[in-house]
């Protein structure tokens, strides 16, 4: 996750097995973000891991549009982890969403009234 700038730097240059393998190591990281929300909702995780949970989360927020750009992910599924569980939920600090602008017409499209 720290490197995705590079990624998605790089991404246009990339062939389809290169960017087949970053897909995958950020789904894989996608995927164990859903298990972490399952354990933080049950009271499982330790304080260093609920930590651990926080910065990865806001890590994916802060990078949302490159997420989306090198696999896909919009910030409207990026947004999942408030419903499966997140340490963010109940801090008292801001949150940083990088989002392209697609992203956020989309969303608003969903969530106003025409």
């Amino acid at each position: 996750m720290t490197d995705l700038a590079d990624v998605a730097a790089d991404w246009p240059t990339l062939d389809e097995e290169e960017r087949g393998h970053h897909r995958a190591e950020l789904l894989q990281t996608w995927g164990n973000r859903t298990v972490l929300g399952l354990l933080l909702k049950a009271h499982r995780l330790h304080p260093t891991r609920e930590a651990h949970c926080a910065a990865l989360d806001r890590l994916l927020l802060t990078q949302a549009a490159r997420m989306e750009h090198c696999c896909g992910l919009d910030l409207g599924q990026l947004l999942a982890i408030f419903r499966w569980g997140t340490p963010l939920s109940t801090s008292l600090h801001p949150v940083q969403i990088e989002a392209d602008p697609a992203s956020l017409d989309r969303m608003a499209t969903a969530f106003t009234p025409s």
